[in-house]
């Protein structure tokens, strides 16, 4: 039995203080399998045999004692084993170290302190390891490989090796593991190739690591490759984002990259047993991808609306709603519909605006826009355009009160902008006054103009008319302004007065035009 102190001045983390009972065990027959280590490896297993007496040959091999306590991690799989336990004020290496002892006839190892970057945070020296030295980690703990499939050792009932009923020769110069497989003793693990294998399987992998020089460590720099990995998966995905990546794949990107990470893992542990963790950084850089999706997501949403209240701001609300949806193209998307068209005009502004500051014509003008949209659109209309200084809204629809609900609205504009207007007009101009002209029938509405500069547009006779009557409004001095298909729209429900027929200009065709009665549509201008 060996003695393992600790280093001068230092911790032995072989040693850990533990509250729990450590198993000490030997080498026992009874309801055991022999595992053999070989060079070759075929599988050969036997159920568990009946309980036989032990040969003197293995009490002598029983002298060398190891523990088999491992250390659980929280997902129930076994990836350590303490090196060395203390138990009732002595210390007992693993059984694995145990059996490389003897196999070695070494009676000791150094215990020593990782220096280099690349060393491992504690190592045990001796001349009998394979590889010089067995690397530990922080705890003192061995890692377990798991390079060796289960299938790869030859198992042997242990019936079958004291009757001689085993090939001649299959146990010479093997090193041979005996131990208990029968799931009833409670000596089964989680491990990588199951969740429920045979305890013995966790030593077989520490032995021929320990054989062939290749048990798995973490070097003293992991922590900082992995926080480099971390660092620079971070900045791609944040170029990424700038680059203005879509939102979707930033986690898609992150999660190949985190894909990436386990190659060079991977090489280095196959290629020189070096265990870096790749499963920290990784994480993170999908969490970082995740979140830098749901925020750039949420960005974009929110300029997606942004950028739509500035469009419905220009265009028509069911317009906009509707080219939010489409590509921009550069055919021609419009349909012939039945609509009321109404044109207000503010007459002698172009003389107002002439004579006085621009910020003062600006803000009559932002008067007249902001209180014809809320009576427009209080009586059920579109503001379709702003053109100069003239509104032009739409009422769409075959309905004649969509035709007296535009003419409510062309009387209750003239009353608003009453008191809105500069009254008395300044020295030298005319007064402003308001021209109000309104007509129904067929027009057609849509969008026109190339891809890159397109347009929304009401266009037909019905838009001609309404302008040209805003235009006869101060010829025939009567505010409002009434076509001859609004009035058939209309019916006898409108008290109008017909101003006779005329030919307006641009038109080939005369149109008789009707009048909203002059005590009913008070003038701007009028005391």
């Amino acid at each position: 039995m060996t003695n393992w102190p600790a280093p001068s001045g230092k911790t032995n983390p072989c040693c850990p203080k533990s509250s729990h009972s450590s198993k000490v065990v030997t080498s026992r027959v009874a309801n055991s399998a022999v595992h053999c280590l070989g060079p070759a490896a075929r599988p050969l297993r036997r159920q568990p045999a009946a309980t036989w007496p032990t040969p003197p040959q293995l009490t002598v091999a029983a002298q060398h004692i190891g523990h088999i306590t491992p250390r659980i991690s929280t997902d129930g799989g076994v990836r350590h084993v303490p090196a060395v336990i203390c138990h009732q004020g002595n210390s007992y290496p693993a059984l694995s170290l145990s059996a490389i002892l003897a196999g070695g006839q070494e009676t000791s190892l150094a215990l020593r302190r990782g220096t280099a970057w690349m060393d491992a945070d504690w190592r045990l020296e001796s001349a009998a390891l394979a590889q010089g030295h067995i690397p530990l980690d922080h705890n003192g703990d061995l890692r377990v490989s798991w390079r060796l499939h289960p299938d790869s050792l030859i198992s042997l009932s242990a019936a079958d090796v004291l009757t001689g009923r085993i090939p001649p020769g299959l146990l010479e110069q093997a090193w041979v593991l005996v131990g208990s497989t029968a799931f009833g003793l409670h000596d089964a693990v989680a491990t990588p190739f199951s969740g429920a294998d045979a305890g013995l399987h966790v030593h077989a992998q520490l032995i021929t690591a320990l054989l062939d020089g290749r048990t798995p460590y973490q070097p003293r720099i992991a922590p900082y490759i992995q926080a480099l990995a971390a660092l620079l998966g971070l900045l791609a995905l944040w170029a990424l984002r700038v680059g203005r990546l879509p939102a979707y794949l930033l986690p898609v990107w992150a999660l190949g990259a985190a894909t990436l990470l386990w190659l060079p893992q991977a090489w280095a542990l196959t290629s020189h047993s070096i265990w870096i963790g790749w499963a920290s950084p990784a994480l993170f850089i999908v969490l970082s991808g995740l979140i830098m999706g749901i925020l750039e997501h949420a960005q974009s949403r929110i300029d997606r609306d942004r950028l739509y209240a500035h469009l419905s701001s220009y265009l028509p609300e069911p317009v906009a709603a509707a080219l939010a949806l489409q590509s921009p193209s550069n055919a021609i998307k419009a349909t012939e519909q039945q609509v009321t068209v109404f044109f207000a005009d503010i007459r002698n502004f172009s003389a107002y605006a002439e004579a006085r500051p621009p910020e003062e014509a600006a803000a009559v003008l932002h008067t007249f826009f902001s209180v014809a949209t809320k009576v427009v659109e209080s009586h059920g209309g579109v503001i379709e355009a702003f053109q100069g200084d003239a509104v032009l809204a739409v009422w769409g629809g075959e309905q004649g009160h969509l035709a007296s609900h535009a003419l409510l609205a062309a009387v209750d504009l003239q009353k608003a902008m009453h008191s809105c207007l500069p009254d008395p007009a300044p020295a030298g101009l005319e007064p402003l006054a308001l021209g109000i002209g309104i007509e129904t029938g067929r027009a057609m509405v849509g969008s026109f103009g190339p891809a890159s500069r397109r347009t929304h547009l009401v266009l037909g006779r019905t838009v001609t008319v309404a302008r040209r009557l805003v235009d006869m409004t101060s010829e025939l001095a009567h505010p409002i302004l009434v076509g001859e298909g609004m009035v058939a729209q209309l019916g006898g429900g409108a008290s109008l007065v017909s101003m006779g027929t005329f030919l307006l200009e641009g038109m080939r065709v005369p149109h008789h035009i009707y009048a909203y009665p002059l005590d009913s549509a008070p003038r701007i201008g009028q005391a």
